[in-house]
């Protein structure tokens, strides 16, 4: 026995009451896989309007012993600086180079963003969102980064983040104290 579905069609007569639309779902929680798709970059694209608290990259042997700068947002910009807990919606942004014989090489590295969220989103590790996102790996990087990547949210892939940052003061998400930011 063969299932027919057959749509229905309702006109509304001229004069009635619009029917209020469907309210709308709980966004779905992504699919497999689908937080490790190369994309364009979602929480911290603007990072450029951010506040930089780094005059010059300095190197971060943390991060793959690459040269970073770092860029907080106006929500948690000065609670950084002063070492307090930030507020949600804090993003911070880690642009980085490879070392280059002591110095940034001019090659670009990946893109390392923080972001606080709300409680409840990743209770475990300070409910903190954590990505890289790197367009153009080198061939060097292979092994890891085979091609263009955007690792965020909950992928497996980005799990190491927050294992290293949560060894740290968690208040901070493991965040290297203000005091001892180069300035």
């Amino acid at each position: 026995m063969t299932l027919r579905l057959v749509p229905i069609v309702v006109v509304a007569a001229c004069g009635a009451r619009p029917v209020a639309p469907p309210r709308a779902a709980a966004a779905p929680a992504p699919s497999p896989g689908s937080e490790d798709r190369f994309g364009p970059l979602e929480v911290g694209a603007d990072y450029r309007s951010y506040r930089k608290l780094t005059d010059h990259p300095f190197l971060s042997l943390d991060h793959g012993n690459l040269w970073v700068d770092v860029y907080v947002n106006a929500i948690g910009a000065d609670a950084y600086l002063r070492g307090d807990d930030v507020p949600v919606g804090t993003t911070i942004i880690k642009t980085s180079w490879p070392d280059d014989h002591g110095r940034p090489a001019a090659v670009t590295g990946p893109l390392y963003v923080m972001q606080k969220r709300a409680p409840g989103y990743d209770p475990a590790h300070g409910d903190w969102y954590y990505a890289i996102w790197w367009p153009d790996p080198p061939p060097e990087a292979a092994p890891k980064f085979t091609g263009p990547s955007y690792w965020r949210g909950k992928s497996p892939k980005i799990a190491f983040c927050a294992h290293c940052h949560d060894s740290f003061d968690h208040s901070l998400g493991g965040l290297t104290p203000s005091s001892a930011l180069p300035r």
